[in-house]
Order: C-alpha cells, then structure tokens, then sequence
C-alpha cells in the first residue's frame, strides 16, 4: 500500500511541501546538487545541523548561501570536549546571522562522546544560551532519553526536537505533552510504529539524518508517506502539517 501511495504522489512533489528537519549538508561532497536535487524533488525546507564548531560553521555558510536551507549550530556529545570553547561563540554568531533558527545537535550519547561529566556541561549551557535567545534546541540522546529528559525538565525548555527518535510511546507520549516535537528518521520499526500511532501528528516532524543515515532529504519522501499510511490520511495531509510543525518549530 505505501509504494503505491508514493506512486501516486510523484506527480504532484513540485507542490513543495516536504521539510526535512535534521539533516547534515556539509557532508556531502557537493551540497549544492544535492539541495537542488531535494528542492526538485519537492523538499523545499532544509534544517542542517552542526556538531562541532567546523561542522556549524559550515552549516551557516551553506543555509546562508540557499533558499530553504537553515542551519542549527552547537557541539553535539563527541566533541564536547574538543570543541567546548565553541560554545561561548555561538550567541555572537546566531545574533549576527538570521539563518540559523536554534541550537543542535546537543545532548548525551551514552553509546559514543566525550566523558560524561563534559558531555552534560556543554548540554546544560548550550539549553541556557538557547533560552536566552528564545530558540529551540535539538536533541541528540543515543542510549541517554532518561537523562536527557530530566535534563530538560529541570532547565524548563520550552521549544526541542528530538533527533532520530529512539525510545518508546511512553516516552515520546511524554515528550509530547511538554510540547516538545519528536523527530522520525528514514528507518522503519515496530517501535517508531506505536510511536507515531500514539502520538498527535503535531508533535511528529520527519528528518534523514543524512549523509549519516538517509542517502538524501529526499528520503523524507518515504517516511512521510510512512506516517500517511499509519495514521490513515492522505500523503498532501500529512506533508503539509509535517512541514508546519517544522516551520512552526524553527520560526521559519
């Protein structure tokens, strides 16, 4: 059923109402094919992450150089200790460029990353600067989605996406009712499967995480249709307030 629901919507993509909400253009050998690939293809708005100060550099200059490509900056887990001096930049930075529309990736990786002690430090004053600028972080939390949500309880933070989703309805029912969005990558699962049923489609934004894991943002083509087919409406429904919910997220 779902291959014939993306059949029938290939006609209609240039309606450019695809976003995909995490993604790392930097790490594609040419991001400007591949922005103008995704853009032909119909997805229109690009969300790029960093997560070192290399990575966020490059994220603002190629959102800065692109229609529909906004970036988020920060140092993620695995650079917490090698770029920590980074994040006393990165207000300055985000005040001086429109482009950039929140703070990620950031968080815990109990799996991969710097010593814990570190990796909770840098989190905890990325949310502080996030707030004080009235913006949403993304969430990284690989092995870590208890930690992280007593983490952001505890600082009160209003605006998240949780990237590449990886815990259970409880959970993501949980987050839901923080407000907070909960992101779905290109990987199907039983476990995304009760996630997406469970939750209100407000709170769902879709993301390839790609290079890393999707090919392109293309790939938020199939999941879209994914979460079309499990929530029982039509693929342009669920696109479009796919698409609002990040818009709406990012300010954007």
């Amino acid at each position: 059923m779902l291959d014939q629901v993306l059949k029938e919507r290939e006609p209609l993509l240039s309606v450019n109402e695809l976003a995909d909400a995490h993604c790392h253009l930097d790490a594609f050998p040419d991001p400007a094919t591949t922005i103008k690939d995704a853009r032909f293809g119909g997805v229109s708005t690009m969300i790029t992450a960093g997560g070192s100060r290399m990575s966020s550099l490059e994220a603002m200059r190629i959102a800065g150089g692109s229609d529909g490509v906004f970036a988020v900056i920060g140092v993620d887990p695995q650079n917490a200790d090698r770029d920590r001096g980074f994040v006393e930049e990165i207000g300055s930075l985000i005040k001086a460029n429109d482009k950039v529309v929140g703070i990620g990736e950031i968080g815990i990786d109990n799996k991969v990353g710097a010593e814990k002690r570190i990796q909770e430090e840098v989190f905890e004053r990325q949310i502080e600067i996030a707030k004080g600028l009235d913006l949403p972080i993304v969430v990284h939390s690989r092995k870590a989605i208890d930690e992280v949500i007593e983490i952001v309880k505890r600082h009160k933070v209003r605006k998240a996406l949780f990237h590449f989703f990886e815990g259970d309805e409880e959970k993501a029912e949980l987050l839901a009712g923080m407000g907070y969005m909960i992101s779905i990558p290109p990987i199907e699962s039983q476990r995304r499967k009760r996630v997406i049923n469970k939750i209100d489609i407000r709170n769902i934004a879709v993301e390839t995480d790609s290079p890393v894991v999707g090919r392109s943002p293309l790939d938020v083509i199939r999941t879209v249709g994914w979460i079309a087919e499990i929530k029982g409406i039509q693929f342009d429904e669920a696109s479009l307030r796919i698409t609002q919910n990040v818009k709406r997220l990012f300010s954007i």
